[in-house]
């Protein structure tokens, strides 16, 4: 096999390197230093897939260090980031295992702070489905559940069906919109009817359905 180019990238410390003309991986400078890999330079295939795999398991270390930095992510989010990186499954798995065991990368923290993030805006019930969808254990989840008090979800559903009711007509047909509307945003049923009736106070004897 030959190596038929070195390129560098944006990064000052990573490079591009070409194998037989074609894109063969992105190495880091230090690999690149004390292997003095070269533009023409002929190597052994068994002994460059070799090389290739220690770099790679620096080059996901240094790759997830750097989007951890910048995003709160799930493992899962990790890993889906570091498979569009081209990493391979069994570099991955180490690269998390050990962010994990250095307390970078941990599920429960993430879906907590997650969880806080988004419940002014949606019901328990919606944003446990999106950290379901993110990857969380639906152990973790079903724990962060149990920590929300029914007076606290009515609170907030009510502060977010006042905002929809807001110039709205009292009517029926508008208070089967916000039963609606907070369902839909993730409520239970039984406190989206709680809020909608509250809000709308119709007369004693309207014909609720």
């Amino acid at each position: 096999m030959t190596i038929t180019e070195i390129k560098k990238t944006k990064n000052a410390m990573r490079y591009h390197v070409y194998v037989d003309d074609k894109f063969f991986g992105v190495f880091l400078d230090e690999t690149l230093a004390k292997t003095g890999f070269k533009t023409g330079q002929e190597i052994d295939e068994e002994e460059l897939f070799a090389i290739k795999k220690e770099n790679d398991k620096k080059l996901a270390f240094e790759l997830a260090l750097s989007y951890l930095e910048k995003y709160s992510v799930s493992t899962k989010g990790l890993k889906d980031y570091l498979k569009k990186k081209q990493i391979e499954k069994e570099v991955i798995e180490n690269t998390v295992s050990k962010l994990q065991e250095y307390g970078y990368l941990n599920d429960e923290v993430f879906a907590k702070e997650y969880f806080e993030s988004l419940k002014g805006s949606k019901g328990k019930r919606a944003i446990a489905n999106k950290l379901k969808e993110k990857g969380i254990n639906a152990e973790i989840v079903e724990n962060l559940l149990e920590t929300v008090e029914e007076e606290e979800e009515f609170d907030r559903a009510l502060t977010l069906g006042e905002k929809f009711v807001k110039n709205r007509e009292k009517t029926l047909k508008n208070k089967q919109k916000c039963l609606a509307y907070l369902i839909y945003k993730g409520y239970d049923y039984s406190v989206a009817r709680q809020v909608s009736d509250k809000l709308f106070n119709l007369e004693d004897g309207d014909d609720w359905t």
